[in-house]
């Protein structure tokens, strides 16, 4: 939305950004927020793809798990507070 110099700030609808500065900050913004998506992916993903296959799958399986494990909130903690 940012990218085409519109916004829905009070939930009524996409309008025009008025203020051009305003209007090119959150284009900035949002251009810096996806270069800096691209580079994690792109880093993550060759990484994935340098290591061999077993420990990449073992990475992907416990990764999996322990984000489920997170979205579901449960705690991963040895104490018992």
């Amino acid at each position: 939305m940012a990218q085409g110099g519109l916004w829905d700030v009070d939930g009524t609808g996409m309008r025009k950004i008025e203020d051009p500065n305003l209007a090119r900050a959150l284009l900035e913004k949002t251009n810096a927020l996806d270069i800096g998506i691209g580079k994690d992916v792109l880093i993550v993903s060759t990484i994935f793809a340098v290591l061999p296959q077993g420990i990449t799958s073992s990475l992907a399986i416990w990764t999996t798990i322990l984000s489920a494990l997170y979205a579901l909130g449960i705690k991963l903690s040895s104490s018992s507070a």
